[in-house]
């Protein structure tokens, strides 16, 4: 009889026993990104068991995303849940197959809080995984790369997509530095005359001259004195995207 039973008893063991937790990790397209360049954010979910984990959650907001500069917190997500349980009818699950895989990919434009963009320098991106149960952190570094000068534009090549910084002109259409001056392909508005911008677009040709397509912009931030605006100067030929 003992032998009868023996397998059930190792069966009834092994699905009792409690399942190794899942683990987070954080994956960019890469690690080195130009201002206002938006990032590609996946949460990498990895189950190390053979089978398919269902995770409940409290409310909708499944994750969270923080962005850091130093100690200083620059951007969020909205929050998730601090819920240990959850209101009955409230609830919702996810099915997590077995392995690593991607469980979602935010898109982060590359503005902190206040709709700036942050000056070039290394950020910490935090990200908060939260189920009823399952509580995962993941933590990873991203580094923004200096805007280049207006100068730069008639080095590149035709069809550059790149950052150029420098100070927004009294008419809002061009921006200096180094003296030198840069035309944009439309008026920058809702920014004080003076205030350093960025401006992210491609370069452009017509009749045999340079111009610049602006795609986005953003007042730039400034990190301890007005170097955000001292932008760098091109001697190489920087690739297209």
């Amino acid at each position: 009889m003992r032998r009868f039973l023996a397998p059930f008893a190792l069966l009834a063991l092994v699905a009792t026993a409690p399942q190794p937790p899942l683990a987070l990790s954080l994956r960019f397209a890469r690690t080195s990104f130009d201002l206002l360049d938006p990032v590609g954010i996946q949460l990498i979910i990895d189950n190390p068991s053979n089978s398919r984990r269902d995770v409940t959650f409290a409310t909708p907001n499944e994750y969270a995303l923080a962005i850091y500069r130093g100690k200083k917190e620059i951007w969020h997500s909205a929050a998730v849940s601090k819920m240990r349980t959850a209101l009955a009818g409230k609830t919702h699950a996810r099915n997590i197959p077995p392995g690593a895989s991607v469980f979602v990919t935010y898109f982060w434009n590359a503005l902190d809080a206040r709709g700036t963009s942050p000056a070039q320098g290394r950020y910490r991106v935090v990200a908060t995984f939260v189920g009823i149960g399952v509580r995962l952190r993941a933590t990873r570094m991203l580094r923004f790369i200096a805007p280049l000068a207006p100068n730069s534009v008639a080095r590149l090549p035709v069809g550059s997509v790149a950052s150029i910084a420098g100070r927004l002109d009294p008419d809002r259409d061009a921006i200096g530095a180094a003296g030198s001056t840069l035309h944009l392909s439309r008026i920058v508005r809702g920014v004080v005359p003076g205030r350093c911008i960025v401006v992210r677009g491609q370069v452009t040709a017509f009749r045999g001259e340079r111009s610049f397509e602006v795609s986005r912009s953003a007042p730039l931030q400034a990190v301890g004195r007005a170097l955000d605006c001292d932008p760098a100067t091109v001697r190489y030929h920087r690739r297209s995207r």
